[in-house]
């Protein structure tokens, strides 16, 4: 694992329009899913911010987590996660982001530790996952670590409108972390599971178990 030391940014500024409502208050074995995702990760973070426009509802939230932690709003309105990485890598007080969206409720501290070691000689270490129907491999940049130096290059992207939050990985040192990496640690890919729609929110219950 890397020394650096980690800011987390948890992405919980989406508007839910298939789960159709604020998923990220939605209660898994008992918290909230924006809270569980910063639970989960304090081991490995220095501070921690949450990435959205509406900083009311986290204000008990920050003051129980034991590290520093606040609420980032975008810069770039309505260009989605990448705006908020843009956010958060202005916002870290420490060159290394671990950004996770907060509707993925089973990421692995072992995996996350095995990306820290990657990133000491990279600008960003980003999982690729395969995605629907026919397996293909994905960019997973809502799972991943960046360094401060990739600040211009997203800038650079949201400024030509370009709001894919892969990007601008060409143009940084990108790491891909493949399936038989991930699958050292998880063989299911569960890590990268989310919660997208009230189907989704089912399958979370059910692997969490009896008490989710």
């Amino acid at each position: 694992m890397s020394d650096d030391p980690v800011s987390v940014l948890i992405l919980a500024g989406g508007r839910s329009r298939r789960m159709g409502l604020d998923k990220v208050w939605l209660r898994l074995e008992g918290q909230p899913l924006v809270e569980r995702a910063a639970r989960r990760v304090l081991p490995l973070a220095r501070e921690v911010l949450f990435s959205s426009n509406s900083p009311e509802p986290f204000v008990t939230l920050q003051g129980s987590l034991g590290v520093p932690a606040r609420v980032v709003a975008d810069e770039f309105q309505g260009m989605g996660p990448l705006a908020g990485l843009h956010a958060g890598l202005k916002a870290a007080g420490h060159d290394l982001l671990l950004v996770l969206a907060a509707d993925m409720p089973f990421v692995d501290l072992a995996l996350l530790r095995y990306m820290l070691a990657l990133a000491q000689s990279h600008d960003a270490v980003v999982p690729r996952v395969p995605r629907g129907p026919s397996g293909s491999l994905a960019w997973e940049p809502l799972h991943a670590l960046y360094r401060h130096i990739c600040l211009p290059a997203v800038e650079r992207h949201l400024r030509a409108g370009d709001r894919r939050a892969y990007g601008f990985l060409p143009d940084v040192r990108t790491r891909a972390v493949l399936g038989s990496e991930i699958a050292l640690f998880e063989a299911g890919m569960t890590s990268f599971f989310n919660l997208n729609t009230p189907a989704d929110w089912l399958q979370g219950q059910r692997l969490a178990g009896p008490a989710g």
